[in-house]
């Protein structure tokens, strides 16, 4: 592949320990996704731990200066791009909220943004991704995308619906699972390559997280709204306090 095609996958970094899981996890998604590893960090208080990190990665670190969400903004828009990874700026145990760094550039970009927990520990490789999905032709057609990116890195995708409750279509609950399952997939995702639908009943946020708990994903893709509504993303943002794996924020017009 030539320079002017090669994926790009841009770990950005800041000056503290918290840089370790987060290139350990932009490692694991360029190998996934055929990618090249572009480390990046803008100065604010020295560069000292983020380039230690770096080149105990085994990787180069490319330092800027200015304000960081713009200097971001202008990296993560290079053609060439396909995911930013970058930390939740939260402390180790407990919820973590996400930074504004990490949200505002994802509100802001198209692509992908991989947000790495402080605690996280990302594996060399990934295998297992789980999509959470509203049920809604918009976001369905958003997280198809990341659907279609995870079959071709040949990774096993389980598509998690939490609903009210399954519809009823026959008296045998296993048929109706199935039969949902076909619906639903019909309905918002025509054309996805294979995926398992795992259904699920209650608060979504909840049942996402017990779905990470017990399916043990390295991966979590949610849908991000742009939107300029101080609430948008409330399902996302609860996911992202609470998950102990890095969740993976996918642009929902």
């Amino acid at each position: 592949m030539g320079a002017d095609r090669m994926k790009k996958i841009i770990a950005a970094v800041d000056n503290s320990a918290a840089s370790r899981p987060v290139l350990a996890m932009a490692r694991a998604v360029a190998s996934a996704l055929g990618g090249t590893l572009d480390v990046v960090h803008v100065s604010e208080d020295g560069d000292e731990t983020a380039r230690a990190s770096t080149q105990a990665a085994g990787a180069a670190l490319r330092t800027l200066v200015g304000d960081p969400t713009e200097q971001l903004e202008l990296v993560v828009a290079h053609k060439n791009v396909v995911a930013l990874v970058l930390g939740a700026r939260g402390g180790l145990g407990g919820p973590r909220p996400a930074g504004h760094l990490a949200l505002t550039l994802a509100g802001r970009t198209d692509k992908p943004v991989v947000v790495v927990p402080p605690d996280a520990q990302p594996p060399q490789r990934l295998h297992k991704v789980l999509v959470a999905m509203e049920g809604t032709p918009g976001k369905a057609r958003a997280l198809q995308r990341t659907i279609e990116l995870s079959t071709d890195a040949g990774l096993e995708i389980v598509v998690v619906h939490v609903d009210e409750e399954i519809p009823s279509f026959t008296d045998q609950v296993q048929h109706e699972t199935e039969a949902y399952a076909q619906e639903f997939f019909a309905r918002h995702l025509p054309g996805a390559p294979q995926a398992r639908l795992e259904l699920r009943i209650g608060v979504p946020a909840i049942e996402v997280l017990a779905a990470v708990d017990s399916l043990h994903p390295e991966l979590v893709a949610v849908g991000w709204p742009h939107a300029a509504d101080a609430s948008r993303g409330a399902v996302a943002r609860e996911i992202l306090e609470r998950s102990s794996v890095p969740v993976l924020l996918v642009a929902v017009t």
